[in-house]
C-alpha cells in the first residue's frame, strides 16, 4: 500500500510463493542433472577400479561412457539438445550392452538395469506426460536388459581376464548396482512423501486465506455499504437541501469506494489468469494528467493536503497508451497518497527522460509527505493482500491489492514501479514508460467532441431487462436530450425496430429473458446493418469475449456499472 506505518498484516500469502527448496528433486532438468552428475561419478569410481585390477579396456569403455555423459550434459547446458534424460538413458543402455559384450555376464553388469528402472519415475515428469514417455523408457530399458543378457550369454568375452579379476569386478558391480537401486528408491519415496505432505500443506494454506480473503473483502464491501444503507435512510426524513447535498455526496462516495474495491478484485483475477490485456488508444499525455487529478481536489481541500502537478511541456504530445489502465495506476498511487498524508502535500511530476523521432521515454512520479514506510517493509507492501495497519485509527485498511495491480499493470507496460521513502517523512513511486507517437495528423482526442454531453435529437433503443437498470440509464440519456425509447428484452426490441428502423443506436442488454442479447444481435445484422448496436454487460470481459462480441456483430461494450460521461461518451463515440 502507499504510506504505511510499520505494522502489517499479511491476509494472504503471495501466490508465486515456491516450493520448499528440499523439492528441488521434483524439477525434471535439476534432478537430471543431479542424476547425470552421480552416474559421471560413479563411472568414474568404476573405471579407476578397472584399471586397478589390470582390466584396462572395460575401464577405456567405462571412461569413454563418463565422457559421453559429461558432453551430453555440456550439449544441454547449452542449449545444443532438447531432452538430456533420453541422452543418459540411451548412454546407460548402450554402455551396459557394450560390458556385455567385452565381459559377457560374469562381471554381473546387468544389475545396473535395476537402479536405471527406479530412476525412471525421478528423470520424468508423470503428471505432465501421463505415463506415456515412462512407458516408452521402460521398454527401451527392458529391451536393452534382454539384448544384454543374450549377447552376455551366447556370445564370446571379447576381453582377457582372469577368475580373480572378474570375481572382484563383480562384487564391485554387485554391490554397487544394489546400493544405487536402494538409494534411488529410499530417495523417490522420500521426496514423493515430502512432496505429497508439501501440497497438502499448500492446499491448507489456500482453504485459509481465501476465508481470510473473504473476511477481508466482506469488511471492504459492507462498510460502503453500510453508509449507503444508513444514508439512504436518511434521506426519506431529510428535508433541509443542505443535508441532502451532504447526503447525495456520501452516497456518491461509499458506491465509488465499492465499485474501485470490486474492480480491484476483478482486475487482479484477470491478471492472475493472465487475461488482461492493454489496449493502447491515442492520448494527449498532459491532457491525461490534468483529468486524472480532478477527482482528488474534493478530497484534499478536505484534507487540507495541497495537488501539485508538475509536467514537462515536451509532454503536451500525443501518444498511443491504454489510457484507462495508466489512470488506474495513477488512481491507486493517489489514493493511497491521500490516504496517509494527514498534511503537507502530494504532487505528480512527469518529465521526459529520452526522445527519439517515434517515441518518447517519461519518468513518472507520485510524492507526498505522508508518514512514510520502515525500510523492513519496503518490499512487502507491493505483495498481494497485504493490508496496511493504521496506528491512529488502530485499523487495517484497504484490500491490499492496489500497489500489486499497480505492479502488475506496469509490467505489461514495460516499465517496473520503484519506492524511496523514509518513515515518517513521506514516500516518492517512481516508474519509467516509453510511449510511441501517434499519428501526426490525428486530431486530439481531447477535442474531437466540442460539444461535450449533448446528444439532442439522438434517437436510441434502450434494451435491458432489469427495470432499476432501465431507469437510470433512461435518466442518464434522456438528461443529455436523447429520445430513448425502452425494450424489456430482444424479441420486444426486434418489434420496436419492425414499427420504427430511425434509431440511431441500440444499447443492448446481453442477458435478458425471452430472447438474450446474443441471439437478438444476430437478428438486428441481419434486418438492420447499419445500424450500431454497443453491448451492456455486468461480465468480466476479457479479450476473448470482447473479440467475440466484435465477431458477432456488436460495434462495442460497455461494462456495467458505469459512469454517466462513461455513457455518455460511448453514444457520441457512434452518432
Amino acid at each position: 500500500m502507499g504510506n504505511t506505518t510499520d505494522k502489517y498484516h499479511q491476509v494472504i500469502q503471495p501466490d508465486n510463493k515456491h516450493l520448499n527448496p528440499l523439492f528441488d528433486l521434483k524439477e525434471v532438468p535439476k534432478r537430471t542433472y543431479q542424476i547425470g552428475l552421480a552416474m559421471l561419478f560413479m563411472g568414474i569410481c568404476l573405471s579407476i577400479f578397472d584399471s586397478a585390477i589390470g582390466m584396462y579396456v572395460s575401464s577405456f569403455l567405462v571412461a569413454c561412457f563418463c565422457f559421453s555423459i559429461l558432453m551430453f550434459m555440456l550439449l544441454k547446458y547449452n542449449e545444443a539438445i532438447n531432452d538430456l534424460t533420453v541422452s543418459i538413458i540411451s548412454m546407460v543402455c548402450a554402455w551396459l550392452i557394450f560390458s556385455a559384450v567385452m565381459e559377457g555376464l560374469q562381471s554381473e553388469q546387468y544389475l545396473y538395469f535395476f537402479p536405471l528402472l527406479i530412476a525412471v519415475p525421478l528423470l520424468i515428469n508423470l503428471k505432465q506426460t501421463k505415463y506415456k514417455k515412462s512407458f516408452i523408457f521402460i521398454s527401451i530399458i527392458i529391451f536393452s536388459f534382454l539384448v544384454c543378457i543374450c549377447v552376455g550369454r551366447y556370445a564370446k568375452p571379447l576381453e582377457s581376464f582372469t577368475l580373480h579379476q572378474i570375481n572382484r569386478l563383480a562384487l564391485a558391480n554387485r554391490i554397487t548396482a544394489i546400493s544405487t537401486t536402494i538409494i534411488f528408491a529410499t530417495l523417490y519415496i522420500f521426496f514423493e512423501k515430502k512432496y505429497i505432505e508439501e501440497l497438502v500443506e499448500q492446499s491448507n494454506r489456500v482453504i485459509d486465506t481465501k476465508a481470510q480473503f473473504l473476511a477481508t473483502m466482506g469488511h471492504e464491501l459492507r462498510t460502503p455499504l453500510n453508509g449507503i444503507i444508513g444514508v439512504v435512510n436518511l434521506l426519506k426524513n431529510e428535508q433541509d437541501k443542505v443535508k441532502q447535498e451532504e447526503y447525495i455526496q456520501i452516497l456518491q462516495y461509499c458506491s465509488d469506494h465499492m465499485l474501485q474495491q470490486v474492480n480491484d478484485i476483478l482486475d487482479f483475477n484477470k491478471i492472475e489468469a493472465g487475461k488482461l490485456e492493454l489496449h493502447p488508444v491515442k492520448v494527449n499525455l498532459s491532457q491525461l494528467l490534468s483529468k486524472t487529478i480532478k477527482p482528488f481536489i474534493a478530497l484534499s481541500i478536505e484534507k487540507n493536503v495541497d495537488i501539485k502537478v508538475e509536467v514537462a511541456p515536451e509532454i503536451d504530445v500525443l501518444v498511443l497508451a491504454d489510457d484507462l489502465r495508466l489512470v488506474q495506476v495513477f488512481n491507486n498511487l493517489f489514493t493511497n497518497a491521500l490516504k496517509f498524508t494527514k498534511s503537507g502535500f502530494v504532487t505528480l511530476k512527469a518529465v521526459s527522460k529520452n526522445i527519439n523521432e517515434r517515441s518518447i521515454m517519461i519518468t513518472f512520479s507520485v510524492e507526498d509527505t505522508g508518514m512514510g514506510i520502515d525500510t523492513a517493509n519496503q518490499e512487502r507492501i507491493f505483495e498481494s493482500f497485504w493490508q496496511v495497519y493504521d496506528e491512529n485509527t488502530r485499523e487495517l485498511t484497504g484490500t491490499g491489492l492496489g500497489l500489486n495491480i499497480c505492479v502488475r499493470l506496469l509490467k505489461l507496460m514495460g516499465s517496473t514501479l520503484t519506492l524511496e521513502s523514509e518513515k515518517g517523512k513521506g514516500s516518492k513511486f517512481i516508474f519509467d514508460i516509453e510511449f510511441d507517437y501517434a499519428d501526426k495528423h490525428q486530431l486530439n482526442p481531447a477535442s474531437e467532441n466540442s460539444d461535450e454531453g449533448n446528444l439532442s435529437g439522438v434517437s436510441i433503443l434502450l434494451v435491458e431487462d432489469n427495470k432499476i437498470n432501465m431507469m437510470i440509464t433512461k435518466k442518464i440519456l434522456t438528461g443529455s436530450k436523447a429520445i430513448v425509447t425502452s425494450a424489456y428484452d430482444g424479441k420486444e426490441a426486434l418489434d420496436t425496430l419492425a414499427g420504427d428502423v430511425a434509431f440511431q443506436l441500440i444499447l443492448l442488454d446481453l442477458e435478458m429473458p425471452v430472447m438474450n442479447g446474443y441471439t437478438a444481435i444476430y437478428e438486428i445484422k441481419k434486418l438492420y446493418p447499419h445500424v450500431p448496436v454497443v453491448a451492456l454487460t455486468a461480465s468480466l470481459v476479457d479479450q476473448q469475449m470482447l473479440d467475440d462480441l466484435l465477431a458477432s456483430g456488436f460495434n462495442d461494450c460497455m461494462l456495467k456499472p458505469f459512469q454517466p460521461h462513461e455513457l455518455i461518451s460511448a453514444v457520441q463515440k457512434y452518432v
